[in-house]
C-alpha cells in the first residue's frame, strides 16, 4: 500500500483556510427565507399550488405551479407580484430581476 504524503494534506487545510463557507450558507439561509414569504405574497389558496422553486444565475426567479392553468392566472398578475417579491428579496439581498412561472417542474410533496 502507497504511503500518503502529509504535504498534500498541508496544502489542503491552506486552501480550506481561503474558502468562505459562511457566504454560501448565509446565501442558502436568504433563499429559503425568501421561498418560506411565498404563502404571505400570494395568499394561501395559491400557495397550495405554486410554490418558489429555485433562482437561476440571470437572477430570474422560478416558481413551479401545479398546471397550466394556475401559471396562467399567475402570470396575468406578474406585474403585481414581482413587486411584492423584489421588496421581500431586496431585504434578503438577493436580486431577482424576473419571475417566470413553470408547470413542468411541479412536484406533489
Amino acid at each position: 500500500m502507497k504511503k500518503l504524503n502529509n504535504s498534500n494534506f498541508e496544502m489542503l487545510k491552506e486552501l480550506f483556510k481561503e474558502i468562505h463557507f459562511e457566504q454560501e450558507v448565509s446565501s442558502l439561509e436568504s433563499r429559503e427565507e425568501l421561498f418560506d414569504c411565498w404563502k404571505e405574497i400570494i395568499g394561501e389558496k395559491i400557495s397550495k399550488l405554486s410554490k418558489m422553486k429555485e433562482i437561476t444565475a440571470d437572477d430570474v426567479l422560478i416558481i413551479a405551479c401545479a398546471d397550466s392553468f394556475v401559471a396562467n392566472e399567475l402570470y396575468f398578475v406578474k406585474d403585481k407580484i414581482l413587486p411584492l417579491i423584489r421588496e421581500k428579496s431586496e431585504k434578503l439581498g438577493i436580486k431577482i430581476k424576473d419571475v417566470k412561472f413553470d408547470y413542468k417542474t411541479w412536484e406533489e410533496k
